[in-house]
């Protein structure tokens, strides 16, 4: 059923959220007889205020794809594919991971959401169901995004904070592009910069962004943790940090001082390759217009240093006072909706990853997927025989995917559910096509222009002629195994009505909401009544919390795992450090490069290319457009060469999700965070070879 009526604002028109990404933008749809025909930004909606991108503007393109999924597919013994229908596709999987868990224990079975179930409903039904059925090895996309730094604020200051930008005098963006990745975003930061805020950007390429930039701390990737505590330095030797706030509401800064007393500027310059000049004019300029912020990206998770370069950043923002104020990074909790999580949940193992990464598995509840090519290919710590993937295509998004093409091969059944015939789908045995946002309810929540929170339910704006309710096929699966009792609802509608329960709110009630509910109004200085969310209630510099677990309790740095300076014999051969991952506004990681509007808004030949500088061009004879191989320790791949002075000449930048170029083929899922587990995409060795 569709609740059309709530959310229709004129003829065939209606309003909607885009849950494409996480930007959660207000959108108008004009539908006809249960067909999208256009998509424009909502001006009403009080976080986009209008705003849409290529991918949401594209959105009637992506649901009426020619070469989308449209039924169940199963893979015979030659490896050719059958469409079956979705009662026979529910029957086989039941039986399988009936067998699964009959013959070698329901932590055989692994269930992974990927970034397109990052905040949707189906990932919390995806754990829920994995709970349900035993296995412990439920994983995301956390296990290489966003989590690491989250919990690296959580154990510093109890929450990993949100930027006010519209309110900040100083705004650093950090390993972080919004222009392509949150372009809503964009749109706050350039009020403020043009109310006379300052702009940073620490990133390895001249971004447009960092053009734009009062100063732009070009650094040698890898090395953002030894500019931090270079920053640091520069801001306790010149008393620059907030004394009140440091005395009363932080543990461990004698600690502090005594660690970043050798990162003089000169140190930190040659660690780094930033100028020393521009260090100490960035931390003079973030210390000395108040209130300021730092928004660190992914870029930072993805080093073998990666969960310390995060504490050290939340740390300098916290010593300059900068923790939930207006202008600052205000700490909004998220809304206070019903748990899916089931209660008393025991296994019959750890989940894999539990003894390397046993704080992160352990604060997320989860496995590090980032290894579960060496419990399938050598039983470590036991077998893992079968895998359930939605919404994800780990060949062109995890670490070290020669590895793991071997292991998804070496699987007894896999299971992906996805729009399209990806990579990791062409690998599956079965095979079942999913939905797009409007078509299908999703519980929204981000913040207003005033601070408050908001949570809100994105309509379901027309039937799929095409996918199946991921929340449904959950559903259906848990059912055919027997496990009625974990979930309970009759429909997809039931199950989120169920969420609103805790905030007094019916599914209807919500759906009336174009804008959503407020469910909580700023505040400044919440810390100030119960403490900040740590064991000491205070910002902990020093981390207990890590020191019992075994690891540094200060935010150490450690050159990366491959650099130049770590690694001086592979550096030989391999000279340059290589980043991978950089984002483009019409795609989202691997998603979206089939749709044609996007592909000619940027082509896989403009995007999919090494960026190098021409002083590595002229050793190497290579000139712009030439096809080039870039080779590291795990594989390598070919794609053209793009000279420009926009990166250092010791680095070399290529961005991801390409089939016929994947990044992928070049990174490593050895030389792990010791913490998380994050894998180091952003900072490794390759070398390159004019073809």
């Amino acid at each position: 059923m569709i609740y059309f009526e709530y959310i229709k604002v004129g003829e065939d028109v209606a309003k909607g959220i885009c849950t494409l990404c996480s930007g959660n933008c207000g959108i108008e749809v004009m539908v006809e007889d249960n067909k999208v025909l256009s998509v424009k930004g909502d001006k009403e909606h009080p976080i986009s205020k209008g705003f849409t991108c290529p991918k949401g503007r594209a959105l009637p393109e992506m649901l009426y794809a020619k070469d989308r999924l449209s039924c169940p597919m199963k893979k015979d013994e030659n490896g050719n594919w059958h469409e079956i229908s979705y009662e026979e596709a529910i029957d086989i999987i039941v039986e399988k991971f009936t067998y699964l868990k009959e013959n070698f224990g329901s932590e055989s079975l692994a269930v992974h959401t990927g970034e397109a179930g990052v905040r949707k409903q189906f990932s919390g039904h995806v754990r829920r169901f994995g709970q349900a059925y035993g296995t412990p090895n439920q994983s995301s996309a956390g296990s290489h995004c966003h989590l690491s730094k989250e919990m690296a604020n959580k154990m510093t200051v109890g929450v990993l904070p949100s930027a006010d930008y519209k309110n900040s005098k100083c705004i650093v963006l950090w390993g972080y592009n919004p222009m392509n990745s949150r372009p809503s975003q964009m749109m706050d930061i350039n009020k403020a910069i043009n109310n006379g805020a300052k702009l940073i950007v620490v990133d390895p390429q001249k971004t447009y962004t960092a053009k734009r930039a009062d100063v732009h701390l070009q650094l040698r990737p890898g090395t953002d943790g030894a500019l931090a505590l270079g920053l640091i330095h520069i801001i306790i030797e010149e008393e620059l940090y907030d004394k009140d706030f440091v005395e009363e509401w932080t543990v461990g800064f004698d600690k502090l001082v005594e660690l970043v007393k050798d990162y003089i500027p000169e140190k930190v310059e040659k660690i780094t390759d930033v100028p020393k000049e521009l260090i100490v004019e960035g931390a003079r300029i973030f210390a000395n217009n108040k209130p300021g912020n730092i928004s660190p990206g992914i870029a930072i998770e993805l080093l073998s240093n990666g969960f310390q370069t995060a504490r050290a950043i939340s740390i300098l923002q916290a010593i300059m006072g900068y923790i939930d104020i207006i202008g600052g990074a205000t700490m909004s909790p998220p809304p206070p909706l019903s748990s899916l999580e089931l209660e008393n949940v025991k296994y019959n193992r750890e989940p894999i990853g539990k003894s390397e990464y046993p704080l992160f598995c352990a604060n997320y509840n989860s496995a590090q997927a980032n290894i579960f090519s060496d419990a399938i290919l050598e039983d470590k710590p036991y077998p893992l025989k079968g895998m359930m993937i939605i919404g994800s295509n780990p060949i062109l998004t995890w670490p070290n995917v020669n590895k793991l093409r071997e292991a998804l091969k070496a699987l007894d059944f896999l299971v992906v559910m996805d729009n399209f015939m990806t990579e990791t789908a062409k690998m599956a045995d079965i095979i079942i096509p999913g939905t797009f946002p409007i078509e299908r309810y999703e519980i929204w929540n981000g913040v207003d222009s005033s601070g408050d929170g908001i949570v809100g339910l994105a309509p379901k704006l027309i039937e799929s002629k095409q996918g199946i309710s991921e929340c449904k096929f959950i559903s259906d699966i848990a059912k055919g195994m027997g496990l009625e009792e974990a979930f309970p609802w009759n429909s997809d509608e039931e199950a989120i009505g169920y969420r609103f329960q805790k905030i007094g709110k019916t599914f209807e009630e919500m759906l009336n909401m174009n804008y959503g509910y407020k469910y909580r109004t700023f505040e400044e200085k919440k810390y100030t009544k119960n403490g900040f969310n740590t064991p000491s209630k205070k910002v902990e510099i020093y981390s207990t919390t890590l020191e019992k677990s075994g690891y540094d309790p200060l935010p150490i740095y450690n050159e990366p795992a491959e650099s130049p300076l770590s690694t001086k014999e592979l550096a030989e051969e391999y000279p340059l450090v290589l980043s991978t991952g950089a984002r483009y506004l019409q795609y989202y990681h691997s998603r979206y490069r089939n749709i044609e509007s996007l592909n000619g808004y940027k082509s896989q030949e403009e995007v999919a290319k090494v960026k190098i500088n021409p002083q590595i061009a002229e050793r190497k004879k290579i000139k712009d457009g030439d096809m080039v191989k870039v080779e590291s320790l795990r594989g390598s791949i070919k794609l053209k060469a793009e000279i420009t002075e926009d990166v250092l000449p010791t680095t070399a930048l290529i961005s991801h999700g390409w089939n016929d170029a994947n990044a992928n083929e070049l990174t490593d899922n050895e030389n792990l965070d010791p913490i998380s587990g994050f894998p180091p995409d952003r900072a490794l060795l390759v070398k390159l070879t004019s073809l």
